[in-house]
């Protein structure tokens, strides 16, 4: 009589565990933000609460989840009067790419 509600007691613990199991947390997929600058001065390129210095010519990439981003460049040195400055949002669905000035 024991070993059957032994027995019984097991089942019961096994298929509690069995069936309740973990569930998987949705994670969001991660894309690539490049930012590039074709100008020979710097830009301060801000995105994500995050902000760097662009040399001129080259580019910087963002890793960043599935998402709508607000995003600044603006340029550091090299302008007369005032600095050229571009400002937008962008969906990231994809791999996307923002040339400026």
């Amino acid at each position: 009589m024991k070993i059957i509600k032994l027995l019984a007691i097991v089942a019961i613990i096994t298929g509690a565990v069995f069936f309740s199991g973990c569930t998987k947390e949705s994670v969001s997929p991660i894309y690539n933000l490049r930012f590039t600058c074709t100008s020979n001065n710097p830009y301060l390129v801000e995105v994500n609460g995050k902000s760097n210095v662009l040399s001129g010519n080259t580019y910087k990439d963002y890793r960043l989840e599935k998402g709508t981003y607000s995003w600044k460049v603006t340029q550091q040195s090299g302008f007369v009067l005032y600095p050229t400055i571009q400002s937008g949002t962008v969906n990231l669905d994809q791999d996307k790419q923002i040339v400026f000035p």
